[in-house]
């Protein structure tokens, strides 16, 4: 009942904001439009932290409409009709297919089971949280938690560890940390990332390359990772010793020979890695097939694959189930819902993008590159331990962006980038992302030690993206 009478709370305060925010006079610089976009962004923000996501979104857009402030065919164009959102759509049923096929779950099981992994017990963590990173890298962080997840309480109960126990509390933590690491390594499936990338093309016409982005997130991803390991084993220290005569190779033998469905899938997987990165390679080399393949963009390759995939058979049925069960439909509504807002927001009747740039940018003035980044990328990743992820990336990139076009000094695809990877690295708390929460739920993870632990590693990630993360993409993007 407490529940349900503080959901109702914040409903109505939402509402509030939407509905009465626009007859508070406008300071200097803004309108009474600009009044009820920024009532608008408030109440619908405070709906997806304390409501849900789903239909406070289609509310989003809705009343964008009713208000005049967009017309319908812009909302639907650039929300549904985003290729960010066709391109999330496609990969999500991509995805479905390659867990469906068991290609998932046997690369996950190499990953700890080689050679390397069974050097020594350290080497067997490393291995196995590398494997949960890599998964992450290109699909669902979430997805690729729920691969690991039963496999780590799998060995868990072969080695008759308890809950609270400090080695699979650091293994289960690890998890979700390494998860999270993952998701801002690609823009593969990642809404994150792809979110601040697509209000940068949009708005100013830079065009981010997936291939490109993967350069600049997979070295900061590395370093993170590194420094995850590091902290583990200076800091943290649990007894691995029931680890060392732990023969792990035996998960092998839960697996079926690689049948020809997961072979496609595997070859199909891997072409269209090989095609995204001729869009980047072959534009200058062969002009002409380069320039066929890019305008081909991120989609259609995926698409075509989902076609030959959706031809092959599982345990004698095709799969074409990818759209009803591989798309999370609720999250792909949401994802449009924040592309409509950030457009709204950045209208130029709406003027808002004109105030911030008159009011802050002669507070900034002068300000080094590496500060500005640093500041940026702290307060991003401080919001989104506590707060939505896609909702962080919208908020600092539109706040930022056009303070950062006034300085003159900063790259504006390596900020975008820095905004992704920021709005991704959630570590600290349950609610920051669905793996956090996942991992608290599972009762082999201590909450203070993960926000103790968690919280270290968000401040390790500001520091490595401001001065090690912001240059790789400056230089590569």
């Amino acid at each position: 009942m407490k529940g349900k009478t503080s959901k109702l709370v914040m409903l109505l305060i939402s509402f509030a904001f939407i509905l009465l925010f626009q007859f508070i006079p406008a300071p200097a610089g803004l309108n009474q439009t600009s009044m009820q976009v920024i009532g608008i962004f408030i109440g619908i923000m405070l709906m997806w932290n304390f409501i849900g996501t789903d239909w406070p979104s289609l509310l989003c857009m809705a009343i964008l409409a009713i208000f005049q402030i967009m017309s319908p065919g812009d909302i639907f164009k650039s929300g549904f009709g985003n290729s960010t959102i066709a391109f999330l759509l496609v990969f999500f049923m991509l995805s479905h297919v390659l867990s469906q096929v068991g290609l998932t779950r046997r690369l996950a099981i190499w990953f700890f089971t080689n050679k390397l992994a069974q050097r020594s017990p350290w080497m067997f963590v490393t291995m196995f949280l590398f494997g949960a990173m890599f998964m992450a890298s290109f699909m669902s962080q979430t997805a690729a938690l729920l691969v690991f997840l039963p496999i780590a309480e799998q060995v868990f109960k072969e080695l008759k560890y308890e809950k609270g126990d400090r080695f699979p509390q650091m293994l289960v933590l690890g998890l979700g940390i390494a998860v999270g690491i993952g998701s801002a390594n690609t823009p593969l499936g990642h809404a994150i990332i792809l979110i601040p990338i697509q209000l940068l093309e949009s708005q100013t016409g830079l065009s981010v390359n997936i291939m490109a982005y993967s350069a600049f997130g997979i070295v900061t991803g590395l370093l993170i990772f590194a420094a995850l390991i590091l902290v583990y084993r200076l800091l943290y220290r649990p007894d691995l010793n029931k680890l060392r005569h732990y023969d792990a190779t035996r998960l092998r033998s839960d697996l079926q020979p690689m049948s020809v469905q997961e072979k496609i899938s595997a070859v199909l997987f891997v072409v269209v890695i090989v095609i995204w990165l001729l869009q980047g390679f072959l534009k200058d080399i062969a002009p002409t097939v380069g320039g066929y393949i890019s305008a081909l963009g991120n989609a259609v390759p995926v698409m075509v694959a989902i076609v030959i995939l959706c031809l092959t058979k599982v345990d004698g049925k095709p799969n074409k189930d990818a759209a009803a069960r591989g798309v999370p439909w609720s999250a792909l509504i949401f994802n449009a819902a924040v592309l409509v807002i950030s457009g709204a927001l950045t209208l130029e009747k709406v003027g808002i993008s004109d105030f911030l740039i008159s009011n802050v940018t002669p507070l900034v003035s002068g300000m080094n590159q590496t500060i500005f980044i640093l500041v940026i990328a702290t307060l991003c990743i401080i919001a989104t331990n506590f707060s939505s992820n896609t909702v962080c990336a919208t908020v600092f990139y539109t706040i930022s962006a056009p303070i950062a076009l006034a300085m003159g000094n900063i790259n504006m695809v390596a900020l975008a980038s820095v905004i992704g990877a920021a709005a991704s690295y959630a570590f600290a708390t349950p609610p920051s992302t669905m793996p956090m929460a996942v991992v608290a739920g599972t009762g082999w993870v201590d909450v203070k030690d993960m926000f103790k632990y968690g919280g270290l590693m968000a401040l390790l990630s500001i520091v490595i993206l401001a001065f090690v993360g912001y240059p790789i993409a400056a230089a590569v993007l």
